[in-house]
């Protein structure tokens, strides 16, 4: 089982750049909305630390996401997991999360 992914849940590069996830108000943990994969991809990355050169991209755009709960569902969907796997557009492109919530696992 892994923790579900909120608004205020940590999704990351490895180079410090953040995304904001959107959430999903039919479902709230922990006073924040959970979110969806498609909540992930597609959205800004913020304050990477790589910068654009001839041999190197920062992460600007989610590009894909995976990780999302089997049997819990908001919307027809299944609610993203902190096992969260996926890219950016940028050099360093893996993606990660961190739940920031301990109320809520799923699988």
């Amino acid at each position: 089982m892994a923790f579900v992914l909120t608004t205020s849940s940590d999704v990351h590069c490895p180079s410090q750049g953040k995304v904001s996830p959107a959430g999903q108000a039919k479902l709230v943990v922990a006073g924040a909305q959970v979110t969806r994969l498609d909540g992930i991809t597609g959205k800004s990355v913020t304050g990477c630390t790589i910068t654009d050169s001839s041999s190197t991209v920062q992460c600007k755009t989610v590009v894909s996401a995976t990780g999302a709960a089997a049997k819990l569902h908001v919307g027809g969907a299944g609610v993203a997991l902190s096992t969260l796997s996926g890219a950016t557009n940028g050099s360093t492109p893996a993606l990660s999360a961190s739940a920031g919530q301990t109320k809520l696992k799923a699988v």
